[in-house]
């Protein structure tokens, strides 16, 4: 190993980064870089061929650095960094988003994010990204105009519910705690948030009238793209075909669980009749927030009681209801992570509220107590919380977070807690199993639609027969599954990585199962693979890995 080969790579890195974030404000305001605050996502030809041009030279300088004189630590970062470059080179020249997608130009997740983190100047960058809003999307319709066969139908759809629900939200945002909070006059504002909300309305209108007859571009990715994805992305070795083997068998494995247990909860009682019993008993949407706070606050309670994993000392999760705009990317609930460097470490539990009788039962007390083991302690919150602990100053392993790790855990995360005695009721197992029952057909699904197996209707009908999901929620699912291609898979295959290495682990003597917890966590939030391997050893990666995909 080199200190010079290793300061050469952290100073690319750096170099690589600072033009990066450019063209991608909103990520380097995911991590709390204010330099970009005012900006949107370019997208304008001289920028994109910039862009690609930047990926270029940054895999020529890769290339002529030795990665064996790197240490373990920069070896990993120099493995993610290229496989990422790679990646995004690839999407740019082959399949060029802009062409395609009018919902990556619609830029209220941009207004928002600088509204709930710690922004330096966030007057003056609300106001420059307001005043772009208008510009931004005219020259949007000129690159969909151009091929508008090539769009994708259900993500137009999707861009036309955000830019609606989006202009509604920006509209009144100067009545917004958020805002009031940050401007002495937030009438002053008024006349950006109308701006802005009307040129949300047009695109939405444009996108009704001009595109979406027609719409009729293809989502799925193919083959290659897909495999490239497993292996590029996610680092796990292997291809499609293992990968929709582990998802049938799993499934399998899964439903015959489920059976079992909806048995042994009744004479002759079948899932469906269990399930209608169980979802029955739920909290009125005003109760909603209270109920999550107060199971929320009981799993942190109980975890400072149990040696199970190291807490952080500064951290607090703050639950709200879900913002409107958001409401259709978000059907139940999610998790909103804090800025690497905040000093508070407080994150964000989204809950979303319906007067949906069908909605509102997957708010049953005991998914309710399943969700704040996933969402909150110790999932998604306290991993995040301990990846900026370890990780705040390592740009790559905080950009490229992988689904394969912060999934799997939270996945592991319930099951973890039923083992040690949180969730210790009939009820909570059999809807466990079925929750695992959607993330092993998520494997499947995932598989099939990218690789032209099965269609978007007939994905949207396996839900509603498998799982029992009306046909508006499953549609939902599908429309995310379509654009974010080997994510939703993420759940179900980090969750049995992690039980095969913990497996690999609990063989060797002296193990020490908070040890084993902190130990896994403590690389970041990085590809799964990569964690084990750098964690506990290629040998730990080979047996974890035959276990899941033999």
């Amino acid at each position: 190993m080199s200190d010079s080969v290793n300061a050469a790579f952290g100073g690319l890195l750096h170099m690589f980064y600072h033009a990066w974030f450019r063209f991608h404000p909103e990520q380097a305001s995911s991590v709390g870089l204010d330099e970009f605050s005012g900006l949107l996502r370019t997208y304008d030809d001289d920028d994109i061929g910039a862009l690609i041009s930047l990926g270029q030279k940054m895999i020529s300088a890769l290339d002529e650095i030795d990665i064996d004189e790197l240490d373990e630590c920069h070896r990993i970062d120099y493995q993610i960094i290229k496989a990422a470059v790679s990646v995004e080179l690839h999407d740019l020249q082959e399949a060029d988003w802009r062409y395609r997608n009018p919902l990556d130009y619609v830029p209220v997740h941009a207004i928002y994010q600088l509204l709930i983190h710690p922004v330096k100047d966030v007057q003056g960058a609300i106001k420059h990204r307001l005043q772009k809003i208008p510009e931004h999307l005219r020259g949007a319709r000129l690159y969909l105009s151009e091929l508008p066969e090539q769009v994708v139908p259900v993500w137009l759809d999707a861009a036309r519910e955000q830019c609606e629900i989006g202009a509604k939200f920006i509209r009144n945002l100067g009545r917004h705690p958020l805002v009031s909070d940050k401007f002495t006059n937030p009438a002053r504002l008024q006349p950006l948030l109308d701006d802005a909300s009307h040129a949300l309305d047009e695109f939405a209108h444009y996108l009704d009238v001009e595109i979406s007859n027609k719409a009729r571009g293809d989502f799925s990715v193919g083959h290659d793209r897909f495999n490239r994805l497993l292996n590029e992305m996610h680092f796990l070795d292997v291809d499609v075909q293992a990968m929709l083997a582990f998802g049938e068998k799993f499934l399998e494995e899964t439903r015959e669980q489920l059976k079992a247990q909806a048995a042994a909860m009744g004479e002759d009682a079948d899932v469906a009749t269990v399930l209608k019993t169980v979802t029955a008993e739920h909290p009125r949407p005003e109760q909603l927030l209270d109920a999550y706070r107060k199971r929320m606050r009981d799993a942190s309670g109980w975890l400072h009681q149990h040696e199970l994993i190291s807490l952080p000392e500064k951290e607090s999760l703050h639950i709200q209801e879900t913002p409107a705009f958001l409401k259709p990317l978000i059907p139940f609930a999610a998790y909103e992570p804090p800025l690497p460097h905040d000093k508070k470490q407080r994150g964000l539990y989204y809950i979303t509220i319906s007067d949906d009788d069908a909605l509102l039962h997957e708010h049953n007390q005991y998914s309710i107590d399943l969700t704040c083991v996933h969402e909150s302690y110790p999932g998604h919150h306290l991993q995040f919380v301990t990846a900026n602990h370890v990780q705040a100053d390592n740009m790559t392993r905080t950009i490229h977070a992988s689904a394969s790790l912060f999934e799997g855990w939270a996945l592991y995360c319930e099951d973890l807690m039923e083992e040690h005695g949180f969730l210790d009721k009939p009820e909570h197992r059999f809807m466990m199993l079925r929750d695992r029952l959607w993330r092993a057909l998520r494997v499947i699904i995932d598989v099939k639609i990218h690789t032209g197996e099965l269609s978007f209707d007939d994905a949207v009908q396996l839900m509603v027969d498998e799982l029992g999901f009306d046909q508006q929620q499953a549609h939902g699912e599908l429309a995310w599954y379509s654009g974010a291609p080997t994510i939703p898979l993420c759940y179900a295959t980090g969750y049995a990585l992690i039980k095969a290495l913990r497996e690999h682990q609990e063989s060797k003597p002296g193990f020490d199962l908070k040890a084993f917890h902190d130990k896994l966590l403590g690389r970041g939030s990085i590809a799964l693979p990569l964690v084990i391997k750098e964690a506990f050893g290629d040998e730990a990666w080979d047996y974890a890995r035959g276990k899941v995909f033999s």
